[in-house]
């Protein structure tokens, strides 16, 4: 708390605090998508970022896939659609996770 008062200090903070509760989380469904989701755009523009996205639901016929599902799909065929062996390997491991 005491870093809140800290903060408040500065006028344009104060003005965000005021108008946020930071003691809320919220809760997401399907985490694990969208940590995917955020591997797949790193270092990529955003046009890019939603093409390797669009090509990895269309994997799963553009439904959501399970951490399963996802962890069945070898690295070989992410590798096929843009993925570069990093990026197939991070996804598998956050869904390794769960």
């Amino acid at each position: 708390m005491e870093h809140i008062i800290h903060l408040s200090k500065d006028k344009k903070l104060k003005s965000l605090i005021d108008t946020q509760d930071p003691f809320v989380l919220l809760k997401r469904n399907k985490v694990y998508l969208h940590l995917c989701a955020s591997i797949l755009s790193q270092q990529l523009s955003t046009k890019v970022a939603k093409v390797l996205h669009t090509r990895f639901l269309a994997l799963y016929k553009g439904k959501e896939p399970a951490p399963k599902q996802i962890l069945e799909t070898p690295a070989t065929v992410f590798r096929s659609i843009g993925f570069s062996n990093a990026k197939a390997s991070y996804v598998h491991n956050v869904c390794r996770f769960f």
